[in-house]
This record gives structure tokens, sequence and C-alpha cells, in this order.
């Protein structure tokens, strides 16, 4: 489908020429009137669209003419209020949680989306993260143009746009067969149900046994995964030559970390029982009076280890210190007698940079005085000592 000459709206014919250039990398938003229109979004002159994950299907593209000029058209839309906050705003500086094209690039571009409401993490609306909402923010300015109209039929010039150009962004009201797969497999990828690459489940998988069947996720060939593949993170299909994600890979790494966190469990057994042991054999002479050192007069208070974690994570450590809820304290004891350093166990709640609650539980290192001198990430430290 070529460019149009000419749309509609109601019974008036509207030239193109009523719709006026925004180029958001050289204009400010007070360009844009702060009344009801409509808008046309395109790809500058030597941009396409950035679909960076496997879609099938390739959209066919209509063209904006403007000033012997032709422009891909991507996206149409209203705003019943203002253009300015509307277009430029929510769309070339907002999230995708408040647009829709917003969501549709970032999907294309491969971001990861994530729940919009804190509060409510179920109620299926999304966006994106910090990073990855400024990325897309630079694109869209590097890449898009916008022509706007301002006028009060704006609903009836919306669907006459739609038929006109047949944005491929644009998922509702659109009812052209033209781009029908590419808009169904960017619905799916906005509602996080794009099977493109979806890994094999747990009870499918048989790591011991060589040579394992999979499905390439593009193509639908069977794959066949010898051993000597075993420890590649991504295979290639030969057929298609799609890259797929290794579920033998993925399954050997979780049962690694599994592996570890055992070690380290078996390990803080063994120093618990001791400690108590050592503690029943100092204070038996004493009656039972409880000791909170480790085991050694040297060694900080079980109240002040306590304190000194908890300082060290709001100062230190937290994106949002005021958002911190300790849930448990594990363990403590001796983490190396030679260096006279000691350890805390601590699971805990607290918002992370997207603001969303994580919980978390991490091994802390303390000297003589009860300060934080180190977070163990790697379990291996602690087998192998500090």
């Amino acid at each position: 489908m070529g460019s149009q000459a000419a749309i509609y709206e109601t019974n008036n014919m509207i030239s193109q020429d009523e719709f006026s250039l925004f180029d958001p990398q050289k204009m400010r938003a007070s360009v844009l009137p702060d009344k009801p229109g409509n808008y046309i979004i395109v790809l500058r002159s030597t941009s396409s669209l950035p679909i960076k994950v496997q879609i099938s299907t390739t959209p066919i593209l209509t063209s904006f003419d403007y000033k012997k000029e032709k422009y891909n058209v991507v996206y149409v839309g209203k705003s019943s209020k203002s253009l300015r906050i509307r277009d430029y705003k929510q769309h070339f500086t907002g999230t995708a949680g408040n647009s829709t094209i917003r969501k549709s690039l970032g999907c294309l571009l491969g971001f990861k989306l994530i729940p919009r409401d804190i509060n409510s993490p179920q109620n299926g609306k999304t966006t994106f993260g910090e990073f990855d909402e400024r990325t897309l923010t630079e694109w869209m300015k590097d890449n898009l143009l916008l022509f706007y109209y301002a006028n009060n039929d704006y609903a009836n010039v919306e669907k006459e746009l739609i038929r006109t150009y047949n944005p491929p962004l644009n998922l509702q009201g659109n009812f052209n067969k033209t781009n029908l797969d590419f808009r169904k497999e960017l619905s799916a990828l906005r509602s996080c149900t794009s099977t493109k690459q979806a890994p094999i489940p747990n009870n499918q998988l048989k790591l011991n046994t060589y040579p394992q069947q999979m499905q390439c996720s593009n193509c639908g060939i069977n794959l066949t995964i010898n051993e000597g593949l075993k420890n590649e993170e991504y295979i290639k299909c030969l057929s298609c030559g799609y890259i797929i994600q290794n579920p033998i890979y993925i399954q050997n790494k979780k049962n690694k970390e599994r592996r570890q966190w055992i070690a380290v469990l078996i390990f803080l057994v063994v120093v618990i029982i001791f400690n108590i042991s050592s503690r029943e054999y100092s204070t038996s002479s004493k009656g039972n009076n409880r000791i909170e050192n480790y085991g050694s007069n040297k060694g900080p208070s079980q109240t002040k280890a306590m304190a000194g974690v908890r300082v060290y994570l709001k100062r230190h450590y937290l994106k949002d210190p005021d958002s911190y809820e300790g849930i448990s304290w594990e363990a403590f004891g001796i983490y190396n007698k030679d260096n006279n350093t000691y350890f805390a166990l601590h699971k805990y709640r607290a918002k992370n940079s997207y603001g969303g609650y994580v919980v978390e539980e991490k091994l802390f290192v303390l000297d003589s005085d009860g300060i934080v001198i180190k977070v163990v990430d790697d379990m291996n430290e602690v087998i192998n000592g500090y």
C-alpha cells in the first residue's frame, strides 16, 4: 500500500497539509498545542522498526507525504484534552505503563515487562524498568517524528487515520487483514504470552541421558543435544539459525547452585553445633547463664551483631532504607578464627531499585566490634574461608 493523498473527516476532505511537524530532537514541547486533536507517528527517513525479537512476519508500512518527503507510518492516535500532554509527555517522555506505543516498541526491542503497580502486581498492568524506559525514550527521539492536527472531531478522524494508513502498532480498532499476523504476535509479546523462548519444563529433562531432544521454538524442527553441548548456554538451530537458550545448561546451573547452598547449610549447622557445644562447656561450672558472645569474650554479642547488620543495610546497601523489614536471624557464629571474624545469617524484606519488594537472605561478616566488613554473595567463599 503506497502513500495516501488525503484523509477524510466525516464529509469534509482533510489534506495532509493540515498536519504540522513536531521533531522531538529539535523542538520544545511548547510547540505542540494544548488542545484536543490527532497525531501521526512516523519513522524518520533513515529509520526502521526495531524488531529485536523473533517475529515471523514483517509489517507492511504505508507512507505519509510531507513536503515531497515520504515517511512510514507506525502509529496514529487522538487526544481528547491536550496534544502537548498526550503526544510528548506520555509518549516521548512517559512510561510504557501509560503509553501503548511505548509498550509496543519496548517489546519489539526485547525489553522485559514488569508490574506497573507495586501494591497490585497481579492486576496485569505492566511497564519497563527505569533503564529500559530511558533507552526507549532516546530511541524514540532519535528515530521518530510526529505530525499533529488540532481539531474537535478527533474520534472520527482517528478511525479514518487507522483505515487509511493501517499503522502496525495500532492494535485496537484496526481490522485490516494486512499486518494481521504481525499484530497478533505483537499482542502476544505485550501480554507476556509469547512462546518464542519458552523453556522445556524441568520434569521433561533427563540430565544424565544423552543425546536429548528439544524442539526449536521458531521453526518447530526437533533438535538433538549431544553431551558435548551440555555446557553451552545457547545453541543454534541448524535449520533456521534461531538462537535458543539451552535448557540443559539452565537446569545444570540450578542444580549446581542448589548443591552449593546445601553445602553452605551443612557448614553452618556444623558451626552452630560447635558453638553450642563450646557454650555448654564454658558455662557448665556457672549454671545456665546465657553467653551471647560466639564462644569467645572477644566477639560481638548477638544484639550488637544484629545492630551492626541493620546499620550496614540502611546506610550502605539498600536502595530504599525506610522499606527495610527484618524477617529472621537464622544463625550466628565464628566465621574465621584466624582473623577474628564472625557471621550473621539474616533474612529481610526491602524495596529494590524498581520499587518492588524482594526477600533476600545474606551472610554478613563482622569484626569483633560488630561492624559489617563483608557481605557474602558467592557461597563458595563460606566453604573456602575468608
